[in-house]
């Protein structure tokens, strides 16, 4: 992708352009493979934001399962 970081937001929004282009029926043969190589790079960059989220809820998720079982503080 020619953006440096973008946010998941923004990729999806793209995507869906994509899939709207792509199901207009008016691009070319050459304008839809394009088209469809941008949007596998953007779903792979969904799917890595995902999973780095999912890692992130399951870290925060851990803490507050050692905070009740150490009967720990919850101020934040």
């Amino acid at each position: 992708m020619a953006d440096k970081k973008i946010s998941f937001e923004v990729a999806n929004k793209r995507l869906e352009a994509i899939v709207q282009k792509m199901e207009s029926g008016t691009l070319t043969l050459q304008q839809s493979i394009d088209e469809y190589a941008k949007g596998c790079e953007l779903i792979a960059y969904c799917m890595k934001e995902l999973e780095t989220r999912r890692g992130e809820i399951s870290d925060i998720n851990e803490r507050i399962k050692q905070l009740r079982e150490n009967g720990g503080d919850f101020n934040v």
